[in-house]
């Protein structure tokens, strides 16, 4: 762990500090970012920096998470908030600029998570800083600062040997025989990132704390119906799913960490959050994101249970006399390359409610959630939510039902339980 220091910027601050004067920027600098637009800047970057050296998706997003809990311990410092940090709460001078806080504590984990784009990262930096340079007092600003970098380093220091740096493929053991995950078409990949499981989640330090019980055994009832449900209704070329169901089934198919951190950020700007409270409530709901997907990680790889294109394929091999086999059959949509219990998009989606649950205390809110396409829809509940979701996995011919009943279940548990533990106010 090593702090990465903001060259040019510290020293044009430090000159004012000794009476010098801070040279005006040669082009016209924006209003400098507040709120939860200065958060999701930064959050954002994180993704974008991800894409940019070709990182999975879902490994960023751990990373993201991290950024996201040392701007809170950043501006929670700087402001005296009256919540738990995640890492610390660093002394911080009278004055301190809570956004260069942020902007500081954010530059400082970006750059450590992504070394490789350090010029990237710098350009973004000076321009948000050149923003406050504008607006703030000097040494307000190096104060802030000063209390970003402390945080940052805390929140990174408290991250170290938590597994999200190990090899995609580390720990993964192929299954083979009846029930048994293996690839799938039509690229018959490897399995994505089974080495996730391994991460140790944020707030909690066992990954199989929340594993649910086992998936149905091949020979039972409910296995045998959500076979057949599967089957005729998830098939590419279905009669029986009807228009509105396979577009909901393709509204839902975004990655669900992509899907519902979104959805988190575009709630925190539609409330016009403060600082600090936007710094909680996208802290702690992308956390839950995180968890869920962590926690549905490792329960997916601890059972390896087969797909539906899998197991309808070999359907006279699962000792069950009410699946018949059909070895031309495919989904309506792509399979994702990992095993199919517990569903994973409604795990993740089931985090991310059930933390709006705990902090709303209602599920009776109506939300809306942008997916395929830039498409909205508006729901009047979550209940609306839970139960479209699901569908949209049976429809596209990628899950069977109690998989994505039990990842609801699932997720709702881990959302509720890192709204509730984490961040917590300091009276509680």
């Amino acid at each position: 762990m090593r702090s990465i220091p903001a060259y040019m910027t510290v020293l044009l601050i430090a000159g004012a500090l000794d009476g010098g004067a801070i040279p005006a920027p040669a082009a016209p600098v924006l209003p400098p970012l507040t709120g939860a637009a200065l958060l999701d800047d930064w959050g954002n970057r994180m993704a974008t920096l991800g894409t940019s050296v070709g990182e999975n998706s879902l490994r960023t997003q751990i990373r993201t998470t991290i950024a996201q809990l040392a701007m809170f311990d950043a501006v929670n410092a700087v402001l005296d908030g009256p919540y738990e940090p995640f890492a610390s709460k660093p002394a911080a001078a009278p004055g301190a600029a809570p956004e260069a806080a942020v902007i500081q504590a954010a530059y400082v984990v970006a750059v450590h998570e992504f070394p490789a784009r350090l010029a990237m990262i710098q350009t973004a930096y000076d321009a948000e800083i050149a923003a406050l340079v504008a607006t703030a007092p000097a040494e307000a600003i190096a104060a802030g600062i000063a209390v970003g970098t402390e945080a940052a380093n805390a929140v990174l220091g408290d991250r170290v040997d938590d597994n999200r740096n190990l090899l995609d493929l580390d720990g993964y053991e192929p299954a083979s025989g009846p029930g048994a995950w293996i690839p799938t078409p039509p690229l018959f990949g490897p399995p994505q990132a089974p080495s996730l499981r391994q991460v140790r989640p944020f707030g909690y330090d066992d990954p199989a704390r929340f594993r649910p019980r086992e998936p149905p055994a091949l020979d039972s009832r409910t296995y045998a119906a959500d076979y057949n449900e599967i089957k005729e209704v998830g098939r590419l070329g279905s009669t029986t799913r009807t228009p509105e169901q396979s577009a909901t089934a393709q509204f839902w198919t975004p990655s669900a960490t992509a899907l519902w951190t979104a959805n988190v950020r575009s709630l925190a700007a539609q409330m016009n959050l403060d600082l600090l409270t936007a710094a909680r409530f996208e802290a702690i709901g992308i956390a839950a994101v995180t968890n869920s997907l962590l926690a549905v990680w490792e329960a997916k790889y601890a059972y390896m249970f087969w797909r539906p294109v899998t197991a309808i394929v070999h359907g006279d091999a699962d000792g069950n006399d009410e699946t018949e086999a059909d070895p031309s059959w495919l989904p309506s949509i792509t399979t994702p390359s990992h095993p199919e219990y517990p569903a994973a998009h409604t795990a993740v989606g089931g985090g991310a409610l059930g933390f709006y649950t705990a902090w709303f205390d209602t599920d009776e809110l109506p939300l809306q959630v942008k997916g395929a396409g830039n498409l909205v829809r508006t729901y009047s509940n979550f209940a609306e939510i839970r139960d479209e979701e699901g569908n949209a996995r049976i429809w596209g011919g990628m899950h069977f039902r109690n998989s994505t009943e039990v990842g609801t279940a699932l997720g709702s548990r881990v959302g509720k339980y890192t709204a509730t533990h984490l961040l917590k106010r300091l009276d509680e």
